[in-house]
């Protein structure tokens, strides 16, 4: 794919995030702080999702599980790290995540640090790249300048699949999950910027191009996407709410299980906060109104609400 004709595509898409973000995002009444928290936690999980395929973590589907805690809790103390101030929406998210999940063990929290202490000269190297005024301002060259600039391949004596699962990918997505500005993007959370594969030493250049673009298109698109899920998950509750009782706490209730996806009523009780009691009656009620289902014996309940989207080229 020629620059020519990558150029009009992302153009459009920008244009189309840029708008979403002017209309809906800039208006605390068309996007309430409730929405603006529920899209901060599922562009945390996003993120989390990402970073767990970049790094080859196959468990840990569940930000606020017990599985991997020592794993989860390096990802968010390194986000945090990235983030440019204590008041960004992701450092609530991840506020929001710590006090629901399980405190780690002793032994969990030292592999954290350990993990941390690993990883950080590689998301400094990324942000150092990213800091040069030599990168080319097109999104598709200045990725491709990115991932040129931290292949590995002279390392692992051309054996592509091994430049390729060492490759600091995990590094370039969370930050790109901070501000797709740096990358030539609109100003707002892009997770999933890059896949691996690009860092393959037997990728040719138009391969990689071609695969950038690709990324770069359906990361804006699923961003555009989750900021009409949450509206429309909003209006879901609001067009029940006439049929159920006054609660300040149910929409709340509502808006952070459709932000992690699924909860049990410990984790919904410490995320309210609320009593377990008080947890288990929110979560059957948006049962009752098929906004949410499961909760049998010790399983969660998820979110029964997907709401399918995607928007047009043209």
């Amino acid at each position: 794919m020629s620059l020519a004709t990558h150029t009009a595509p992302l153009a459009f898409r920008r244009g189309q995030l840029d708008a979403l973000a002017r209309t809906w995002l800039a208006s605390p009444a068309l996007y309430t702080a409730e929405m603006r928290d529920c899209l901060a936690l599922r562009t945390l999980g996003r993120t989390w999702a990402q970073y767990r395929e970049d790094r080859g973590i196959t468990m840990g589907e569940s930000l606020i599980g017990a599985e991997i805690a020592a794993e989860r809790d390096a990802f968010l103390t390194l986000l945090e790290t990235a983030l440019p101030s204590r008041h960004h929406e992701l450092a609530g998210a991840i506020r929001r995540v710590r006090s629901v999940a399980i405190r780690p063990l002793a032994a969990e929290a030292a592999a954290t640090a350990a993990i941390v202490e690993t990883s950080t000269p590689e998301l400094d190297a990324v942000r150092d790249i990213l800091a040069s005024d030599k990168l080319p301002s097109d999104p598709v060259l200045r990725v491709g300048a990115v991932v040129r600039a931290l292949r590995r391949s002279a390392d692992v004596d051309a054996d592509a699949l091994a430049a390729t699962a060492s490759s600091p990918c995990w590094a370039v997505n969370l930050l790109a999950a901070v501000d797709g500005a740096p990358f030539g993007l609109n100003p707002l959370p892009c997770p999933a910027l890059v896949a691996r594969r690009v860092f393959r030493a037997d990728v040719d250049d138009d391969a990689r191009r071609d695969a950038i673009v690709e990324n770069l298109l359906d990361a804006l698109h699923e961003t555009l996407c989750e900021i009409v899920r949450v509206q429309r998950a909003s209006l879901a509750f609001r067009e029940v709410s006439t049929r159920l009782r006054g609660n300040s706490r149910l929409y709340q209730a509502w808006m952070l299980l459709f932000g992690f996806d699924a909860m049990t009523p410990a984790q919904l009780a410490r995320a309210v906060p609320c009593s377990r009691p008080g947890a288990s009656k929110l979560l059957q009620a948006l049962g009752a109104q098929h906004l949410a289902g499961g909760g049998d014996g010790f399983a969660s309940y998820r979110s029964r609400m997907q709401f399918p989207c995607a928007f047009p080229m043209a």
